[in-house]
């Protein structure tokens, strides 16, 4: 089986919103539902335009961390270009913009979230100088989607000046650190660097358990990228220690039926495929198939990415006619399916 990796979705892209302060709290903590509800009380009793468009902001950037994409998009879509638009020039627009390339991403449309990315980029700067952590932010999104069109040699200096601004800002071991060092892992990741990848990793994973509760979502998704590399390193042990940890985190966050656990059950599924235990595989493929249908549907890439491996397992194993009608079709859906 060849093995196809899948990072951007898992890549992050940190929640700093000027003027959305108390929801940004909720968010870092891992609070959604919290987050939820503030942010749909203050759209119930919103008593002019600005307050109602912060407020539908702060709701799509929590349905965003609650991967129900549909929903945010339809809300940003209301603000950039619906019934009620947005002022331009504003740091509103900026935030609403870096909300829809969230969006973008997660549902695989990086070429679409590009000009986004760019011009949230341009007005923050034009409004707040070169220096702030909404700054910072832009620079990170911005890198996010390079690395999705391969431009990582570029990628990878936005994120140096994401993360040296950061650390200067807000500390070499703040949050806003973490996530960069996070996604630089990332980066070394998809480019098979994996020494480079795995010492990032540790390194956000380090200022995260400091600084964040226990099984927070943000250390799990840390986690679920170094088990990742334990996997391509054929670290199994050290993969399988990782990624249990991660399943028995999320199912502790009442976030067993969520994107990233949806791909951790793939790359479990993955390193017992490449120890061939059977079993153990197939019901990890069979798993994550059930939990990235839900969430993203049965034509999204990553979908298809599960279903490739467990048409290769069955391929391999016995099961060679159910294996190639599944490869076929996997292949078909991650043809089809933006990336």
């Amino acid at each position: 089986m060849k093995r196809i990796t899948l990072l951007l979705i898992t890549a992050l892209q940190l929640p700093a919103i000027a003027g959305a302060s108390a929801i940004d709290a909720m968010i870092i903590n891992g609070e959604y539902s919290q987050a939820y509800q503030t942010a749909h009380q203050a759209l119930a009793t919103a008593s002019d335009n600005t307050a109602r468009q912060q407020a539908k902001r702060d709701l799509a950037r929590v349905l965003i961390q609650q991967d129900k994409l549909q929903r945010a998009e339809s809300l940003l879509h209301e603000l950039l270009h619906g019934d009620d638009v947005v002022v331009p020039d504003t740091l509103l627009y900026a935030d609403i913009q870096d909300a829809q390339v969230s969006v973008l991403r997660r549902t695989l449309r990086s070429k679409e979230a590009l000009p986004y990315a760019e011009q949230a980029l341009a007005l923050r700067r034009k409004l707040l100088g070169e220096e702030h952590l909404l700054v910072a932010e832009s620079l990170n999104n911005l890198a996010l989607l390079l690395v999705d069109m391969k431009k990582t040699d570029t990628a990878k200096v936005l994120y140096q000046q994401a993360l040296t601004m950061r650390q200067k800002i807000a500390g070499s071991e703040s949050y806003e650190a973490a996530e960069t060092l996070h996604n630089l892992g990332t980066l070394y990741a998809r480019a098979k660097q994996y020494d480079d990848a795995e010492q990032q990793l540790l390194s956000a994973l380090h200022i995260k358990q400091k600084i964040l509760r226990p099984n927070h979502p943000r250390i799990l998704n840390t986690l679920s990228r170094l088990g990742s590399v334990y996997t391509d390193k054929k670290h199994y042990p050290e993969a399988i220690t990782t990624l249990n940890a991660v399943m028995d985190g999320m199912q502790e966050n009442g976030m067993a039926e969520s994107v990233i656990a949806g791909i951790t059950q793939r790359e479990l599924a993955d390193v017992y495929h490449y120890q061939r235990q059977i079993e153990a595989a197939e019901r990890y493929y069979k798993a994550s198939l059930g939990t990235l249908g839900k969430v993203l549907g049965t034509q999204h890439y990553a979908y298809g990415v599960a279903l490739n491996g467990l048409g290769w397992l069955y391929y391999k194993n016995g099961r060679a006619e159910d294996g190639k009608k599944m490869i076929a079709e996997s292949e078909s859906i991650m043809d089809k399916a933006p990336r």
